[in-house]
């Protein structure tokens, strides 16, 4: 007699969490009476383009001089690579990173080229052919091939700021660490070192950087913290934390194109589309009410169908994520806010009252009084 043994399933393959390669647990500087950072819990994970926002004068470089051992934090934790930053194993981590801290310096009258050779010797790597293709491998990352003859002093900003990149790229790290990198830059400088991040990142490097420019890390980062006067509001995946703003816009021409498109999504009961929201995306100018349904991006022609439907012809249909600069001023209150006035919700459906909430049309001042 054959016995019969049943298997279970085998569990569903998952994919393993990255590598943390930097952590902080409780990071806290004080400088004198003024509270820098405080109670700092960061994870930056292997193959992130991690950046690090937040006001003025919020801490990021404070942060980052304490990830480097610049500066010593009273009190909390680092990491690297799973193990504490501290005695024999600093030096080990500082041979794996690579860092622009602030504004690159080096000496003013020797050439670019002659700086990099004197920051391969600072760190460690000897005078061979390895090292100089690896010095010009630099100056290509970077664009400053053609210029690698001038002398530093008469190098711009952003040159000097491209060349502090490059410096950091000679000991081949896993980790780069970059202050505020397209300082200085101009657009066709800003889009090289983005460019730049973004090579580094498919070779497997891992980026930390910290950045006030918000349209530009959108475009090349794949995490962010914020943090304001010194302590994290928010941290997560960036597609995950503009998940909760993503929508189908309309645009009308009518004045009361906006009211009447809501008053029709409400009437048909979408279970997919619970509510809805008025935007007026320049408060100082009459008109222009926008409305944003929260619904699934690819169910967009099938709201335009029900509106036209409905006798109410929309001006523009688009898909609509809230931009990192908007989620980033809505957390810190640092700037002007989209005006928005809630349309319609629906109840939940297995609410004990399950009755829909309208809400009324928006007032648009026009010239002659009000819509």
């Amino acid at each position: 007699m054959t016995a019969v043994v049943a298997h279970e399933p085998p569990a569903p393959a998952t994919q393993p969490m990255p590598e943390v390669i930097l952590r902080t647990r409780g990071l806290t500087k004080w400088f004198g009476a003024r509270l820098a950072v405080e109670d700092l819990d960061l994870e930056v994970r292997r193959g992130d383009v991690f950046a690090l926002l937040g006001p003025n004068g919020s801490g990021k470089t404070t942060t980052l001089r304490m990830a480097l051992g610049l500066v010593w934090p009273t009190s909390g934790e680092i990491s690297f690579f799973g193990q504490q930053f501290a005695g024999a194993w600093r030096q080990t981590v500082l041979r794996r990173i690579g860092a622009v801290v602030e504004q690159p310096t080096f000496y003013p009258y020797l050439t670019a080229r002659e700086n990099l050779a004197g920051a391969a010797t600072f760190a460690g790597l000897r005078s061979s052919p390895a090292t100089q293709a690896r010095i010009q491998w630099a100056l290509e990352q970077v664009g400053l091939a053609p210029r690698a003859g001038d002398a530093y002093r008469k190098y711009s900003l952003g040159m000097k700021q491209r060349l502090g990149i490059a410096a950091a790229l000679l000991t081949d790290p896993e980790l780069v660490i970059l202050d505020e990198p397209t300082n200085g830059l101009d657009p066709a400088g800003i889009s090289e070192v983005r460019a730049l991040i973004a090579r580094l990142a498919q070779r497997g490097v891992t980026v930390l950087l910290s950045s006030h420019l918000l349209h530009e890390v959108q475009q090349v980062c794949t995490r962010v913290a914020i943090i304001q006067q010194g302590r994290l509001i928010s941290q997560g995946n960036v597609v995950e934390l503009l998940s909760a703003s993503r929508g189908v816009l309309f645009g009308f021409t009518q004045s009361d194109g906006a009211h009447r498109a809501a008053e029709a999504l409400h009437r048909a009961q979408l279970h997919w589309a619970p509510h809805a929201s008025y935007i007026h995306a320049d408060p100082l100018s009459p008109g222009g009410w926008q409305l944003l349904v929260s619904a699934p991006q690819e169910r967009a022609a099938d709201l335009n169908a029900l509106l036209v439907g409905a006798g109410v012809i929309p001006a523009e249909v688009r898909r609509y994520e809230a931009s990192l600069e908007h989620y980033f001023l809505a957390l810190t209150g640092g700037g002007p806010q989209t005006s928005m006035a809630p349309a319609y919700s629906l109840s939940a459906p297995d609410a004990p009252d399950a009755t829909p909430t309208t809400f009324d049309a928006p007032t648009v001042a026009t010239q002659g009084g009000q819509v």
